[in-house]
This record gives C-alpha cells, sequence and structure tokens, in this order.
C-alpha cells in the first residue's frame, strides 16, 4: 500500500467535503467484471481516508493513492473494475461539521447505489471504522425491504446477490471505548450522533452484529477482518486534543 512513489505530476488539494459515491476508475466501462466500493469510517473523506499524503501539503497529488493503486494493479493482470469511494458526513462534534443516524446513511448509500446502478455485476466493499457498520446497515435494510412489496425489489435482490465480500478495516462492530472517551473528554463541544450511536456495547449495534454473524452464510459473503492490536491511546490524545 505504501510502497508507491509519487507520480511526476502533482495534482490540486482535494475540496474538504466529498459526499455520494465517487467515481474513482472505470465506472463507465460497461464490460467491467464487478464494482469495488470503499467507505470510510468517523471523521472520515472519500479520498484522503485512503491517501498517503497530507491534503494540505504542497506536493499532495490528488488522484496517485491506494484506490488508483489498485485500479492499475488489477489491470495490469488483466481484471477491469469499477473503483467507487462512498463519502458521508460523520463529524465527532457539531463543531467539526455535522452527521445522520446510521438508518438514514445506510438508507442515502442505498440510494446511491441505485442510481449509480450497481449490483448487477459482482460487488466488493472495503470499510474503515464506522464505514464497516454503514455496509451492514445497509445490506440489512435492503434484505428487509425484499421481504415486503416493492417496484425495485428486482434491484434490491441483485444487490444482496451481487455482493460478494466485505473487508472491515478496524470495525467496532459492537461499539468503541474510543467513542466513550470522545464524548467524556469533550467537555467544550457537543459530539455528534455519529460517536453516540458508536459506544461501547450499543444496542443497536450487538443487534446488528448478531443479525450479520446469523445471515452472512446464507447471504454468501465472503468477509475478511482485520483490527489493531496495540493501543493507540496516546497516539489518538496527541492528534485530536493539542
Amino acid at each position: 500500500m505504501f510502497g508507491h512513489k509519487p507520480s511526476a505530476n502533482s495534482q490540486p488539494n482535494e475540496e474538504s467535503n466529498m459526499t455520494g459515491l465517487i467515481k474513482i476508475s472505470e465506472c463507465n466501462n460497461p464490460s467491467r467484471r464487478g464494482d469495488i466500493v470503499f467507505v470510510h469510517g468517523l471523521a472520515g473523506h472519500a479520498r484522503n481516508t485512503w491517501h498517503w499524503q497530507n491534503p494540505e501539503g504542497r506536493d499532495y497529488q490528488k488522484d496517485n493513492f491506494w484506490l488508483t493503486w489498485l485500479a492499475e494493479d488489477l489491470k495490469q493482470e488483466g481484471i477491469d473494475v469499477g473503483i467507487w469511494s462512498f463519502g458521508y458526513e460523520a463529524a465527532r462534534s457539531k463543531l467539526a461539521g455535522s452527521a445522520m443516524p446510521l438508518f438514514d446513511q445506510a438508507s442515502n448509500l442505498l440510494k446511491n447505489l441505485q442510481i449509480q446502478d450497481l449490483g448487477k455485476c459482482p460487488l466488493i466493499f472495503i470499510t474503515h471504522s464506522m464505514g464497516g457498520l454503514l455496509v451492514k446497515k445497509t445490506l440489512r435494510n435492503t434484505n428487509d425491504i425484499i421481504k415486503s412489496p416493492s417496484i425495485y425489489k428486482d434491484f434490491y435482490q441483485g444487490l444482496i446477490d451481487k455482493t460478494k465480500g466485505i473487508v472491515f478495516l478496524s470495525t467496532p462492530h459492537t461499539g468503541s471505548h474510543l467513542a466513550d472517551l470522545i464524548t467524556n473528554i469533550s467537555i467544550l463541544t457537543q459530539t455528534t450522533v455519529s460517536v453516540q450511536e458508536l459506544r461501547d456495547n450499543e444496542p443497536q449495534l450487538r443487534e446488528l452484529n448478531e443479525w450479520y454473524r446469523d445471515n452472512v452464510g446464507e447471504l454468501k459473503i465472503s468477509t475478511e477482518v482485520y483490527y489493531e492490536q496495540k493501543a493507540i491511546l496516546h497516539t489518538y490524545r496527541l492528534n485530536n486534543l493539542g
């Protein structure tokens, strides 16, 4: 991931707010073999979460990052896939921005997938932190819709059938102690609903985790889970407490 060298052409800094499904590579190719959707986490960004450079740096190169490297590597192997990134508002504090409840975020992702007509070919999600919960909630909502009358039932069924894999990177499946910490230290600022919903042992997260665990086999979704094993409290404090 970090072995690629910067390209010769430097790109201007990306705008701070990117929401919805962002096209990265091969998204308009009608003969592509599948789609890969990246979903960032709490206080993340559709591009910068996956970037090796600081977006404020003078040499920041917008299109030279993990997602374009993946597209290039797959293309060299003769595999054409659409690479997408989903951006959504999930600020930690109300001073930093806004956020919506997980259910609404999932509805928004589902709507974006429908607008872009994804789900006709194999689909893989690569998620970080809260992004993993968002994708699970989206699939849960989709599965529920299939069981009720809908004029878009074929789309929803296709989305479920074509979702072949999810990669979870540091996803707090049953909540996070870090969310509790942020809430406790936010004396001068009010945390957003995103932080509140990520609290450790939050009931809706435990229920969502049980649903996914009980249904992932029947849904035939290959799952990869990666998580940190070393404490990062000191790093968080340095980066976020000044």
